[in-house]
């Protein structure tokens, strides 16, 4: 609530006290310690006076002083501990008592109150006012015990010979430097509130410049924000316009530039009018008003917008108030900012009532809402200018963070009175006075009848035109029209319409515009070179990631729920779109914005309002540097791909040569030896590893002819043919623990156009590969199998071969058939599962591979074409 509210005195306020206490504190010990060091050195030479002064005494003296110099040495070794600071007031006090009584106690060897010893208790007093920073209690204790021990112990000894007038002298001089160190100290100790007082306010103006200096600089980041968007959906479409590109929702383009213009106007308005109200320009123009008329005007201008949101808006007692001198334009304008604000923190399903009512003093009224609220730490600065109660960049509402500065200044310059109440998610009221007989200077009629007549022509000019001003600058829709919805959000068809403008071909661009007017624009302006995804924030950014992969990313920084800047952060810490490119959309300006994106990883910025060629031109720019990086890179993966897997090749055929080698020169040792029989043995190991060796050349070849596949294809029947290759392999397996298992149906006719020498190789790289997976992981486990099976559909055949293996991990099966892919295996080329692909495609087929398939393991799926005389057959068998 905007009242004057009665300030406490600073000594009431607990942290000044707390930070008076321990300034006071500190200094105490800091003071201490130089007393205890200088009295150390300074107090025992005093014993050369006591020497000259009383030579009888000097030994006894000179225990005494040295007595005192052990209190000193343990005062300084507790004032270096915790304890010392706890007792710092006891402990220095009694530094001061104990200097004053090492003197006291000589004074009746010396002749008692007659003595003129007591100079040295004045010392000590006269120090302790000048350097010891006590306050008054401190203080007031160490006098009272230094003049009390002179006393005590003076009387004590002397009380039978003491007279009045040898008791008077030094007591005075005690008591009148008691009294001086007393007001010496309370004057430091004014001194010392005063310097703290002082030194904390300088503290806070510190903290409020800086505290205003961020409000300024996030006002003027919202500022440019709110200007230049609209600027953005004003200059963008005439540039289409004026290029001939007309877009086709022409109607709704225009009615997005009013209501931009409109936005616009008010934000200039309200600058303009904080400029005046700042050069003391700002003033009423009185005149009879009927508040419940303009409550009614900007009601009936702000329904279409709650219905759209689907909020409850009512307005009570307009009819019933009477009319009260009141500047029009400016309560129009307090009014319009309330229901704005409501507007925009309402939900749907929400209630806003504005209420109205008056007394014989004033006339009030209340704009109430079912909205978010506003926390209670924030309500005595929401009235503040350049503050917002969410003044981060993600923000849900715009604005300039001026609206409720502005209502608070202009009702104030009514002579009325604004208020607050609000509960944090149930919603807030605003309560408006102001008083219905105002003070103010009517104008003054002119004296001189000759002048009547050009003062009336006059008054009419001047108020023909004040009225055209003031139908421009109070129209309800320019009032309103932050609530303004996007004209273009109508047309929810446009950019799902945009996205199939471009080539299939094209690249993606996903979007980030919190402004659906300027999101509809750009995406339909750069549809016909990019396929476009659009997304309101981060948040549902990333939610569209996970189905659509962008070549690039265009996003504005300003936006609800997760900024630009968060969000391009985050997208850098995600190893899957670290090296997509990003160019930033911000109405800030500046080197510090700029730095501040490319930091977090945008590769470039472009400030509103642009032109959209030069937002074209950017994007294709980095559109080419992505690809040719990416292209670069996958040439150089691939090289460094092509280098490990050539040394492996190299090893590969290394091993059957080796072995051909070998059985080669045993064959001969043989022979040599006339062991004729063992020939037969020695051929067919080194058969075996001859055809292995032809076999990895022949791929190797194939791959080297630019994976050219020549094919002498025939008609084959499947089921024959399958049983025939699969015979020797089944026993070779069947040895080896592995069942093969042939689900080849009953129809024999079934015919695929085959090269059989060709299908055998993709048959036999299957199966090889299903054997080694099972093996390597065979060990003392349950019986093995692989199963063929052939299944005839429309139009094609679907062979499978599968297992019960391990299965292939599931990250792999992208890149399974891909040059040099060996799957993490010891052994082979990396080109058979590439080969069976090219054989299969090659036969107009498709292969896919499954990491856990119907049986358990890896399973490949291949599909042939029939002909068509076995389609039909194979249809009529299937009916």
């Amino acid at each position: 609530m905007l009242t004057e509210s009665v300030k406490p005195e600073p000594t009431e306020n607990p942290v000044f006290r707390e930070r008076l206490r321990q300034e006071t504190l500190d200094k105490t010990i800091l003071h201490t310690k130089y007393a205890l060091w200088i009295a150390s050195f300074v107090y025992p030479l005093f014993w050369f006076l006591d020497l000259l002064a009383s030579p009888e005494n000097k030994k006894l003296f000179l225990l005494f002083r040295l007595g005192v110099l052990a209190t000193y040495l343990i005062g300084l070794a507790l004032l270096n501990r915790p304890l010392g600071r706890r007792l710092a007031y006891a402990i220095s006090v009694g530094v001061v008592f104990s200097s004053a009584f090492g003197i006291v106690i000589m004074i009746p060897l010396m002749g008692g109150f007659a003595s003129d010893y007591y100079i040295g208790v004045l010392m000590a007093l006269f120090v302790a006012g000048l350097f010891m920073p006590w306050p008054m209690k401190p203080t007031i204790v160490c006098c009272l015990l230094v003049v009390g021990g002179y006393l005590a112990v003076n009387l004590a000894v002397a009380m039978d010979t003491a007279t009045l007038v040898s008791v008077s002298r030094p007591v005075f001089f005690l008591g009148g430097t008691s009294i001086f160190t007393i007001f010496a100290n309370w004057g430091k100790e004014r001194t010392r509130k005063k310097d703290v007082m002082q030194r904390m306010q300088i503290e806070k103006n510190n903290e409020d410049l800086k505290a205003l200096d961020e409000a300024k600089m996030r006002f003027f980041s919202n500022v440019s924000h709110e200007l230049r968007t609209p600027l953005m959906l004003i200059l963008g479409p005439l540039e289409a316009l004026r290029q001939g590109r007309e877009p086709a929702s022409t109607p709704e383009m225009l009615a997005a530039m009013d209501t931009n213009a409109r936005r616009l106007l008010r934000q200039v308005n309200t600058i303009l009018d904080f400029a005046k109200m700042d050069s003391g320009n700002l003033q009423c123009h009185y005149t009879a008003t009927n508040l419940g008329a303009i409550l009614k005007e900007l009601t009936d201008a702000a329904r279409p917008h709650a219905a759209r949101k689907g909020i409850a808006l009512s307005l009570e007692n307009a009819d019933r108030v009477p009319e009260c001198p009141m500047d029009p334009e400016k309560v129009e304008t307090i009014a319009a900012n309330l229901l704005s604000n409501a507007l925009k923190f309402t939900p749907q399903g929400g209630h806003i009532v504005l209420r109205i009512d008056y007394d014989a003093d004033k006339i009030w009224f209340e704009v109430a809402d079912t909205g978010t609220g506003i926390p209670e730490d924030k309500l005595d600065d929401i009235f503040e200018r350049f503050l917002q109660v969410d003044n981060t960049l993600s923000r849900q509402s715009e604005g300039t963070g001026l609206g409720l500065a502005m209502v608070k200044e202009l009702t104030k310059l009514h002579r009325g009175r604004i208020s607050v109440t609000s509960r944090l998610g149930e919603g807030s009221t605003f309560h408006v006075e102001l008083p219905r007989n105002p003070e103010f200077k009517p104008l003054e009629r002119r004296r001189n009848p000759g002048r009547r007549i050009e003062d009336k022509m006059a008054a009419e000019r001047t108020a023909a035109l004040v009225g055209a001003q003031l139908e421009k600058r109070s129209d309800a829709r320019t009032l309103l029209s932050d609530v303004e919805g996007a004209k273009l959000e109508s047309r929810a068809d446009s950019v799902a319409a945009a996205k199939n403008q471009a080539p299939a071909d094209a690249p993606r661009l996903l979007y980030l515009e919190d402004n659906l007017d300027l999101q509809t624009f750009v995406a339909n302006s750069l549809s016909n070179r990019y396929r476009i995804e659009t997304a309101n924030d981060g948040v549902e950014a990333f939610e569209k990631l996970r189905r659509f992969t962008p070549d690039l990313i265009l996003s504005d920084v300003m936006m609800p729920r997760m900024d630009g800047y968060e969000f391009c952060r985050r997208l850098r810490a995600d190893g899957a779109y670290d090296k997509v490119p990003v160019v930033m959309v911000t109405a800030k300006s500046g080197a510090e914005a700029v730095v501040e994106g490319l930091e977090i990883g945008a590769n470039d910025y472009i400030s509103k309002p642009f032109e959209m060629r030069e937002l074209e031109a950017r994007l294709a720019a980095h559109l080419r540097v992505h690809r040719l990086e990416k292209n670069l890179q996958e040439r150089d993966s691939r090289l460094s791909a092509i280098g490990k897997m050539t040394s492996s090749i190299v090893h590969d055929l290394k091993n059957p040569l080796t072995s051909i080698l070998g059985f080669a020169e045993l064959l001969k040792a043989d022979v040599e030896a006339g062991a004729v029989d063992s020939v037969g043995e020695m051929i067919d190991p080194i058969v075996l590893e001859a055809r292995r060796l032809q076999q990895m050349i022949t791929e190797v070849l194939d791959f080297a002819r630019g994976k050219a596949v020549d094919l002498q294809t025939m008609p084959t029947a499947v089921k024959p043919y399958l049983e025939r290759i699969c015979a020797p392999i089944r026993d070779r397996l069947s040895a080896m623990g592995i069942e093969l298992i042939l689900d080849l149906g009953k129809d024999e006719s079934v015919e695929l156009n085959w090269d059989p020498n060709r299908m055998q190789r993709v048959f036999e790289n299957l199966l090889k590969n299903a054997q080694e997976a099972l093996v390597e992981n065979a060990a003392d486990g349950p019986p093995k199998h692989i199963w063929i099976s052939v299944k005839p559909e429309r139009q094609a055949i679907e062979v499978r071969v599968a297992d019960d293996g391990p299965g292939i991990p599931a990250e792999l099966t992208d890149t399974l058939f891909d040059l040099f892919a060996t799957s993490g295996k010891k052994s082979g080329t990396g080109l058979g599962l590439a080969t069976v692909r090219n054989i299969v495609v090659a036969h107009g087929g498709d292969i896919q591979a499954l990491s856990k398939g119907s049986r358990g393991g890896a399973e490949f799926i291949m599909k042939f074409p029939l002909q068509i005389g076995a389609a039909e057959s194979s249809d009529s068998h299937s009916a």
